[in-house]
């Protein structure tokens, strides 16, 4: 019989089994705020915003309306699960906060809904935000844009904030007992394997990190990554053989909730055509771990046994 992968990661499922008990699903929301550092500065070289608006997202519908459409679908593909209201679309801290008040207790109100995530950039993490968060009764996940722990690279990326903004943020997050999880880059240009562990390692010896997210870096039309001549980035098996190489240097107590771009759009991708899909791909680095008898946690010093969690 093959072995899971949930055996070598602890992965989001998992997590979600083992704390609610049952299965549960995130359901995408919009606040209907676009993103103010592409608004009024560009935007990451990375980002063109059609390509990650997730599939019940409406910027023009209440989020009740957003519910309504969302959960019919859900139902049919999940059956009658609880929900965890997902404000995952561009940066969904940003705003009044009366109006972002007005938006997270709209899905709260929802019967299924049975806790939050919100996902954001460091520099609209504020006092005032995350003391709404942190007010809220039921299990809040903050998610933030790390990227990467090397300023030359969140320049690159013109991320418009700094590693040091990043760590302010996660600490303001962290001592209010929020959630925090981080996003990452892999296959940053000009970033070498030793860059990318650097970042893993800081990870796992930052105390209040508890879930990350990994995405292999896509190059999008339309997009200022893709106005750069003759730029590159790594296939999806360099990608896979990266985080082999990766995952056991991440704490065990860290949720992996992400391995690879989510809902890879290929009408488009600028470079690079992702062949397979996203369960071979999964397999693939399942296979990977098992041949070469690596676990999540295997190599750092900061020691914890996620197999606990079964």
């Amino acid at each position: 019989m093959e072995e899971r992968l949930e055996y070598r990661i602890f992965t989001y499922s998992a997590y979600l089994l083992n704390k609610f008990g049952e299965k549960v699903f995130r359901v995408g929301l919009s606040t209907g705020k676009i993103c103010p550092h592409r608004a009024y500065n560009g935007g990451c070289v990375f980002c063109n915003p059609h390509t990650f608006t997730g599939e019940y997202q409406s910027k023009d519908l209440s989020i009740e309306e957003q519910l309504k459409d969302a959960i019919p679908r859900i139902k049919k593909a999940c059956g009658d699960v609880q929900l965890l209201a997902y404000f995952q679309d561009e940066t969904s801290t940003y705003g009044d906060i009366n109006f972002l008040k007005q938006k997270y207790e709209e899905a709260l109100s929802h019967p299924q809904v049975i806790g939050l995530v919100v996902s954001t950039r460091p520099d609209y993490i504020t006092d005032e935000v995350v003391e709404l968060l942190a007010s809220f009764k039921v299990p809040v996940t903050i998610e933030i844009g790390l990227q990467s722990i090397h300023n030359k690279s969140l320049e690159f990326l013109n991320r418009g904030h700094t590693f040091e903004q990043v760590v302010k943020a996660i600490n303001l997050c962290g001592e209010a007992r929020l959630t925090v999880g981080i996003h990452l880059i892999l296959g940053i240009p000009n970033e070498t394997f030793n860059d990318m562990l650097q970042t893993i390692k800081w990870v796992s010896y930052n105390k209040y990190i508890k879930q990350v997210k990994f995405h292999n870096l896509v190059v999008y039309k339309n997009t200022k990554l893709a106005k750069i001549e003759d730029i590159s980035c790594y296939s999806i098996e360099d990608h896979i053989i990266n985080l082999g190489k990766l995952i056991p240097y991440l704490r065990g107590d860290i949720t992996v909730s992400r391995l690879f771009t989510s809902n890879i759009r290929r009408t488009q991708i600028a470079v690079d055509e992702y062949k397979g899909n996203k369960t071979q791909w999964m397999n693939s680095l399942r296979k990977y771990l098992y041949k070469n008898k690596l676990n999540q946690g295997d190599k750092t010093d900061v020691k914890y046994n996620y197999r606990e969690y079964y």
